[in-house]
């Protein structure tokens, strides 16, 4: 459920009003609300004197079960107090998985994430979105050039900074390792090197063959 409030906000001219703000972001019961934030028009306001446009800055939940995102997003002035945050944070969240029903809790399997500021919630967002048409390009390209797909879970690929969907050489054993997918990688990009995200991968990749055993372990799956 996304909620809003009326907050008393003060402009840098010293003029102090009053605006409607979001504290919580629900994007599966609003999913206009994630354009919107990335479009810079949430919580966006505009002093009555001088006309200056600005972030009201405040505390937002957010909450994305399609991308398994829920970021705790405090005000970027609370950024020295970040340990002080955090613990808020996670006693919040356990509080209120508490609360749930059992089949509940298990849908929502992923750690909060930490944010200050508007800003870098809506970087990562934009950062996100980015890689999503990058993922439908390679789901797309992968079958063409006779390569498997490796697919993670949203959490899982955000905490350890790679793609949702990789591709992997078919092998007999049915099963994809660093190597697999660094050779599939090199196929791709052969084909399509405009796929910025999966460059990175692939540099990365060929410097440590070591730097997906942890996702894969923790939960990859590949499909034909």
């Amino acid at each position: 459920m996304s909620i809003s409030t009326l907050e008393e906000i003060s402009c840098l001219c010293g003029e102090v009003f009053e605006v409607e703000l979001l504290s919580a972001i629900s994007v599966g019961d609003n999913p206009e609300l994630k354009e919107a934030l990335i479009s810079g028009e949430i919580n966006l306001a505009i002093c009555p004197k001088c006309g200056q446009m600005f972030y009201a800055e405040c505390f937002i939940l957010y909450h994305d079960s399609k991308s398994e995102l829920i970021a705790f997003v405090y005000p970027l002035s609370f950024q020295t107090q970040a340990a002080q945050c955090r613990e808020k944070m996670y006693a919040e969240f356990s509080k209120a998985i508490a609360n749930f029903e059992e089949s509940e809790k298990k849908k929502i399997n992923y750690e909060p994430l930490l944010i200050f500021g508007m800003e870098d919630l809506v970087l990562l967002l934009k950062a996100e979105q980015e890689l999503e048409d990058e993922e439908m390009i390679l789901a797309r390209l992968a079958p063409a050039l006779s390569l498997s797909v490796l697919k993670f879970a949203p959490a899982l690929a955000r905490k350890f900074s790679i793609p949702k969907v990789l591709p992997a050489l078919k092998n007999a054993q049915g099963e994809a390792d660093a190597s697999s997918i660094c050779e599939a990688l090199k196929i791709v990009l052969k084909h399509n090197p405009n796929l910025t995200n999966y460059s990175k991968l692939y540099e990365k990749l060929s410097n440590n063959k070591n730097a997906l055993d942890k996702a894969i372990i923790n939960g990859g799956k590949k499909r034909s």
